[in-house]
């Protein structure tokens, strides 16, 4: 399971920033958001959802790792802050939930990505009498900013730098049945995700 990935979904008719393509919804994925049967899916053929916007952030295994020791802090700037004050992004993908984990989430062709980076705040004393100088901690300041993979401002990259830098577990075929990719032309692959998750369920479509 992919643990250490959390992405944020929200479709609506805003000014977007970068457009984000969803395949398909597996409601098996999310049945506290779905409240349906299990089997129920929902597929988006020809980007039919209309404006959509996906974001995440990974986070490393090791607790004492910057990207993990601010994941809820990555987590609230995303969701609450850049999205929801800044943006107005307040609406989910039907039967998803807004923000999770990976495997919760819809199957897309890809996400923007934001990492956090800090810096330690210092308070200095010097002591007269004894020409001593104390320092302390004071503060930190967290930043954030768009992740620095191989292609900027993208989940599957980071993804990739991280698991090949050994942060976490390399699980990049399980990590491309949520992030389908987009092909040399920069064109959406999930056409062929719809039709590959639709013959796991036993159907069999006729466009080819």
């Amino acid at each position: 399971m992919l643990y250490h990935v959390n992405v944020y979904i929200s479709t609506h008719a805003l000014v977007l920033y970068t457009y984000s393509d969803i395949c398909y919804a597996d409601h098996e994925r999310s049945p506290g958001s779905s409240h349906v049967g299990a089997g129920s899916f929902t597929i988006y053929p020809d980007e039919q959802e209309g404006d959509t916007h996906c974001h995440g952030f990974v986070f490393a295994e090791d607790d004492n790792d910057e990207s993990s020791l601010y994941k809820a802090n990555n987590m609230f700037y995303v969701s609450m802050y850049d999205h929801l004050r800044n943006r107005g992004y307040v609406r989910n993908v039907p039967g998803a939930p807004m923000c999770g984990c990976l495997e919760q989430m819809p199957s897309v062709d890809r996400s923007d990505c934001t990492q956090t980076s800090h810096s330690y705040l210092y308070s200095f004393n010097y002591d007269a009498s004894n020409s001593a100088v104390t320092a302390a901690v004071t503060g930190r300041k967290v930043s954030f900013d768009a992740c620095d993979g191989e292609t900027a401002n993208d989940l599957e990259s980071k993804y990739v730098q991280m698991a090949n830098d050994g942060s976490i577990a390399n699980q990049e075929e399980e990590f491309g049945k949520y992030i389908v990719g987009r092909n040399d032309d920069g064109e959406s692959q999930c056409p062929g995700a719809i039709e590959s998750f639709l013959e796991r369920k036993g159907i069999h479509s006729n466009r080819r």
